[in-house]
């Protein structure tokens, strides 16, 4: 009897696969299914990655169907033995599921394939470039921020102040004036020489040595005053006269001699005799006082020279203390030293600017310079010998400067003629003196310059003028003040000259507005504006 085999239950499982052998015959073990048959290669790798749990515990409905299926048709299909039927199938007992690797995957993305050259598509990514809207905060914020800071340099640079750019001042070497060489009206005859006290240089017609005559009382009273000196308002010593006196005055007299009676019995002081000898031009004074210090003509003759020499009074020859004697001479340049050093003893220069004098025993003396008529003369002295003399001196104003000037003539043929000579030579000298431009005004002292290139002139708002005589030339001196000052006239310095006798400033100004810097300088020198550079 024919033992049937129990047909195989008839579950999903089963009916998909069919029966499942218990033993595997060599000939199915080719066709065991095994997880090395389930084709993986269709399984995308992102997908298989994803999974939660391993490959064996996939589901069974994941699995390929079809290689089971084939061996359930061949196994149905399969032949018996001879006398042999197949067997009803009986139905099987139910069997436990069994559980299928993989059973998550999905069978239709697992199935393998084709693999195909990739194709790549090369996409233009700016043919279809969005339109970005200028309108948000990544450019409005910089672009407002960019516009404040230009605004706020803007305003700032030209707002602010010029304190580090201050214009420079620059002086300019100004040059004065000159005056023009005297032309002076010399005399036609005898000699003459003249100066300016305080200027310096004697110009002279001539320099040889002429007699002096009674100019040489001048020297003589120097010496007295030397050996017995006076302050002004001081009498001095006692000098005592008698009747031999009178008649020795008489015997000057009779060689034609300027002489002064005296008072017998009386007495004069020590400065009423210089006052006799330099105004009456007395020659027994000049004796009687020489004759007090030195016993003999030879001895004041050499006193005389001694006192020249040491006081600079050079060209100068005294022989005898009255000028009776022709070789009592001198240059005429030499006679003005002569006077100016007289003038420095205050008590010649008040007896020899007095015009007469009361003296006991003489009387009223008249004195014999006819020139202290005219207005600022003040002496000095005449001497007459043969020809006539006249050494004198003149204080005038110039400007509001007092001036002394000094004459010499020699050789005059008459007494008018001395006259007329000084006088002319005073003229002369006067004219030369008036005050003239050292600087004019409008002379360019100096130039303001900016850094902007702006340049503005400093000149001087009047006319310097000191006192020059004979080609003599100021010393100028500028002095700068800017500070704030920027429109045309305004005071911006003093520019001073200063002369032999006088100095006198007057004031520098712009001759121009000094401009500012316009905007575009002021926006591109950051630097200069800051005090930067």
């Amino acid at each position: 009897m024919t033992v049937e085999e129990p047909l195989a239950p008839t579950t999903r499982r089963a009916a998909r696969t069919g029966p499942i052998p218990t033993e595997p015959h060599d000939s199915e073990a080719g066709s065991t299914i095994t997880d090395d048959t389930v084709p993986i290669e269709g399984v995308p790798v992102d997908e298989a990655l994803a999974g939660t749990g391993p490959v064996d515990a996939a589901p069974a409905e994941t699995l390929p169907v079809e290689p089971l299926e084939q061996e359930h048709e061949l196994a149905e299909t399969e032949v018996l033995p001879d006398g042999m039927l197949p067997a009803e199938a009986s139905p099987a007992p139910d069997a436990p599921p069994a559980h299928v690797a993989l059973a998550w995957l999905d069978e239709e993305r697992v199935t393998p394939r084709p693999i195909t050259q990739p194709t790549f598509v090369n996409q233009d990514l700016l043919a279809h470039r969005p339109r970005r809207s200028l309108i948000r905060a990544g450019v409005i914020v910089p672009t407002a921020l960019a516009v404040l800071v230009v605004a706020a340099y803007t305003i700032a640079m030209l707002l602010w102040p010029l304190n580090a750019v201050e214009p420079t001042v620059s002086p300019i070497t100004v040059e004065p004036a000159p005056a023009p060489a005297t032309a002076l009206p010399w005399p036609a005859e005898g000699s003459a020489a003249v100066t300016v006290d305080g200027i310096g240089g004697v110009p002279a017609s001539s320099a040889d040595a002429a007699a002096i005559a009674s100019i040489t009382k001048v020297v003589t009273a120097l010496l007295v005053l030397d050996e017995s000196p006076l302050a002004v308002g001081e009498a001095g010593i006692s000098f005592r006269f008698s009747f031999a006196d009178n008649l020795n005055y008489w015997s000057y007299r009779a060689r034609g001699e300027s002489a002064l009676d005296v008072p017998v019995g009386g007495e004069l002081s020590q400065y009423q005799m210089l006052e006799g000898m330099l105004i009456g031009s007395a020659n027994n004074y000049a004796d009687r006082l020489a004759g007090n210090w030195w016993p003999s003509d030879a001895v004041f003759a050499d006193a005389a020279q001694q006192w020249l020499t040491s006081h600079g009074v050079p060209g100068v020859t005294i022989v005898e203390p009255t000028g009776m004697d022709s070789r009592n001479a001198a240059s005429p340049a030499a006679l003005i030293t002569l006077a100016q050093k007289a003038l420095e003893n205050p008590v010649i220069a008040e007896i020899v600017a007095k015009r007469s004098v009361e003296l006991p025993g003489a009387g009223l003396v008249e004195n014999t310079n006819a020139l202290l008529a005219d207005p600022g003369v003040i002496g000095i002295k005449t001497g007459t010998l043969d020809r006539w003399n006249l050494l004198s001196a003149k204080d005038i104003t110039v400007g509001e400067t007092p001036v002394r000037l000094y004459a010499a003539v020699l050789g005059q043929p008459d007494e008018e003629a001395r006259i007329a000579a000084s006088r002319a030579l005073y003229t002369q000298l006067e004219l030369e003196l008036q005050l003239k431009p050292s600087v004019p005004a409008g002379t360019v002292a100096g130039s303001v310059e900016t850094e902007w290139g702006d340049q503005v002139d400093i000149v001087t708002a009047a006319d310097a003028s000191v006192i020059l005589w004979n080609g003599g030339i100021g010393e100028v001196v500028t002095n700068f003040a800017l500070e704030d000052s920027r429109t045309a006239g305004n005071d911006v310095g003093a520019l001073s000259v200063t002369g032999p006798l006088d100095a006198t400033t007057v004031s520098l100004r712009l001759a121009d507005d000094i401009g500012p810097p316009d905007a575009w300088w002021r926006l591109t020198h950051p630097l200069e504006l800051l005090g930067l550079d």
